[in-house]
């Protein structure tokens, strides 16, 4: 096998996982992920910038508010610059290899922001749980316990909303993936006389 064609078979797979990309952004599971990463993420906001300075027993809890959901908001935009790729680039303009190459800048950068989302929210979620048995929310003065019920309520059922959702959406995204090998086993078993030949003998 000389270098053209190991080049061609390389090209082929990055072209086809790029389509598999674009199929999945067109798809409408996708539109229900940035409902509900919006919502969070004005949660977040809100709490955040509502109850700045709040929580003096752990300052950094309503900064981990903000940072989170910012981020959250940049992946919720970049995930819609990627639906528009998917639905109008390459679907109605039928413009493939432009749609292509911004669907591999826009994969280029989420992990980026991915791992950015992962470290702060591990981050959060050691302020929050740490502060748990520690806070009171009745004396204001006294700033060594001190933190906002609402923001701390906040703070925490979002972490736990956020590890929900994220489970849902993992066993979601196992299954589809199953059920879809499973189909193209299926048919391609039904396209291989051969195959159906031997299963017979």
């Amino acid at each position: 096998m000389d270098r053209t064609q190991v080049n061609s078979i390389i090209r082929s797979k990055y072209e086809e996982r790029l389509d598999k990309a674009i199929n999945y952004y067109a798809s409408k599971m996708v539109f229900a992920q940035i409902i509900f990463a919006s919502a969070f993420s004005a949660s977040e906001l809100y709490y955040g910038v509502e109850y700045q300075d709040q929580c003096p027993i752990e300052p950094m809890m309503t900064t981990f508010l903000i940072l989170h959901g910012a981020i959250k908001f940049v992946w919720v935009f970049l995930t819609i610059l990627a639906i528009v790729d998917a639905r109008l680039i390459a679907q109605v303009m039928n413009k493939n290899v432009l749609a292509r190459r911004l669907m591999f800048i826009n994969l280029t950068l989420q992990p980026v922001f991915a791992a950015w989302f992962f470290i702060w929210f591990i981050t959060g979620n050691f302020w929050v749980f740490r502060t748990k048995d520690r806070y009171q929310s009745t004396n204001p003065t006294d700033t060594s316990t001190y933190c906002n019920e609402e923001v701390y309520q906040a703070a925490f059922l979002l972490i736990i909303m956020t590890y929900v959702i994220g489970g849902i959406t993992f066993i979601g995204t196992i299954r589809r993936r199953v059920i879809s090998k499973k189909i193209k086993h299926v048919m391609k078993n039904k396209t291989n006389p051969e195959h159906q030949s031997r299963v017979q003998i």
